[in-house]
């Protein structure tokens, strides 16, 4: 059993819905988390076995709920609080138009925030990881697929429909190869983990490994991602002007094989001059970006006065 602490500190809800695990963390008003649970997703199955488990945590942890957030794979509506048909939640006749926040707020009894998970690992890291002292900070995630969180002057840019910041589907080769949203050369099609496995037959992270053992076919590929990340980095600093870019996924765990590539373009360009360059820098948060990213969410909608 978790240790408890008194439940009128813990007034936010966290929760981080991802293809592998659900997680749900406790925190105060600060943003400070207390306590949570995790468990694998696949194994509930369905949306309502998965707000039952975190209804079951919040009595667990005696929680007297306030606010809580949560983050899921896009396509996300936050506005209605649906999601739409996120990939590898399970049968994806249980995961279509879900109205997850009003599940959540019937579960929970209070007040329920729903965003992108992209969104919510950069507003994890710029206000608990790599971005601490920023104000303009985008955040990108490389890893099976590629996306973005956009925080400018502090506050995180969701766009009309929520889905600002799809570094992933910005298109950098109109003649490269088709992206899975359909486009032809996007980020995500040229650079993504998924995308390199299926083009060239071995998982990414082999292939990487290889590179830095120097293997030829290895380094071409290496070399390959890191370029069009580098023109996305490019493509980043002239929309968003960004302080600092932080980059975080799976495929970073080879930093140090492709940051000098991704650095190398981006300094090539004659327009975004020394002075106005981004830092760009690799997460701190590691797995737990996405809970502390809904944590910060729901503090957000707290601290505007929204809580119960």
């Amino acid at each position: 059993m978790p240790k408890m602490v008194p439940s009128q500190a813990r007034v936010l809800a966290g929760i981080d819905l991802g293809g592998t695990q659900v997680r749900v963390v406790f925190g105060n008003a600060k943003g400070d988390i207390l306590s949570g649970a995790r468990t694998q997703t696949k194994a509930l199955g369905t949306p309502a076995r998965v707000v039952g488990w975190i209804g079951a945590q919040a009595r667990r942890h005696e929680v007297d709920l306030k606010m809580a957030a949560i983050g899921a794979p896009g396509p996300v509506d936050p506005r209605t609080g649906m999601l739409i048909n996120p990939p590898n939640l399970g049968d994806p006749r249980h995961w279509y138009n879900v109205p997850i926040t009003e599940l959540l707020r019937a579960e929970l009894g209070c007040p329920v925030q729903l965003q992108n998970d992209a969104n919510l690992a950069g507003l994890g890291e710029f206000h608990q990881g790599a971005g601490r002292g920023t104000r303009d900070m985008t955040y990108i995630t490389w890893s099976t697929g590629v996306g973005a969180g956009v925080v400018i002057d502090g506050r995180l840019v969701d766009g009309a429909h929520g889905s600002a910041g799809e570094v992933g589907h910005m298109i950098i080769d109109p003649n490269g190869p088709v992206c899975g949203c359909g486009q032809r050369g996007c980020v995500e099609a040229i650079c993504s983990g998924a995308n390199i496995e299926k083009r060239y037959g071995t998982p990414a992270k082999e292939l990487l490994e290889a590179a830095a053992e120097g293997d030829e076919h290895g380094v071409a590929v290496a070399e390959e991602m890191s370029t069009a990340m580098g023109i996305a980095l490019i493509n980043v600093s002239n929309l968003y002007d960004p302080e600092m870019i932080v980059m975080g996924g799976g495929v970073t765990q080879s930093w140090r094989l492709l940051h000098p590539r991704m650095m190398k373009v981006l300094r090539s360009s004659p327009f975004i001059t020394q002075r106005r360059r981004p830092k760009v820098r690799k997460a701190t948060l590691g797995t737990r970006v996405g809970e502390v990213g809904a944590i910060e969410w729901a503090r957000t909608w707290y601290e505007r006065g929204l809580g119960v």
